[in-house]
């Protein structure tokens, strides 16, 4: 979900808010599971752009201790597969580990941070992207995941991400901050029934792994931004 983008009190930088929700499904538990789980075969070059552009080197931090208990130990693992998929897809840009912090809300202070705290209820993640009004540069870019939900990581180099689901009941941490990545590279959230195999698809899933992988709208996007 989109929030509007609203003034700041510093001159000219504005804020955009990217909530990620959970999906609401049908009944029906084969169909719940196959469009949590597996790929669909919709592919998509759609992709939608926030009109914001990050500078060439984006440090970032983690606070580790925020982090769940279920995922703290791969924490690292995580965060680095997950910048690492945006980074094939970007030129000219580099993600750099800035160490940790603990910082658990978002500000406006150049830390660009990767955090959990208690969000609303069916918020998965929620991305906050500042930015100067004139130029679409970003300033400042966090990630605060939702510490309410149940989050878990299966490591992708052990599974199919595009076939195969997670066993456990839980989100899987690197298919969400995946997607919330996209919101740093400057990507909207998409919501067509032809876009659910996307990264930049709006919607989470408990046991889904898919969006460990960009699909061909994510990458020509991400390639449109920084060509």
């Amino acid at each position: 979900m989109l929030a509007l983008a609203s003034p700041l009190a510093d001159g000219g930088i504005q804020l955009q808010v990217y909530e990620r929700k959970i999906k609401i499904l049908s009944n029906h538990r084969t169909r719940q599971n196959l469009l949590a789980c597996n790929i669909t075969d919709k592919n998509s070059d759609k992709y939608g752009v926030i009109g914001t552009k990050l500078p060439s080197n984006v440090p970032y931090k983690v606070n580790v201790s925020s982090a769940p208990s279920s995922v703290i130990n791969d924490l690292t693992d995580i965060v680095s597969n997950s910048f690492a998929a945006w980074d094939a897809a970007t030129s000219g840009i580099s993600f750099s580990n800035a160490g940790t912090t603990s910082r658990n809300i978002s500000r406006n202070d150049g830390q660009n941070i990767i955090a959990w705290n208690r969000l609303s209820r069916n918020t998965l993640g929620t991305t906050y992207i500042r930015y100067n009004s004139a130029t679409g540069a970003v300033v400042d870019v966090d990630t605060i995941m939702n510490s309410r939900q149940p989050w878990d990581w299966v490591d992708p180099d052990s599974v199919n991400p595009d076939k195969d689901c997670a066993t456990n009941n839980a989100y899987d941490t690197q298919d969400i901050l995946v997607h919330e990545l996209g919101h740093w590279v400057g990507l909207e959230d998409l919501y067509g029934a032809n876009e659910e195999d996307l990264t930049m698809y709006g919607y989470g899933s408990k046991q889904e792994l898919k969006k460990d992988t960009l699909e061909s709208g994510d990458s020509l996007g991400a390639g449109t931004i920084y060509p």
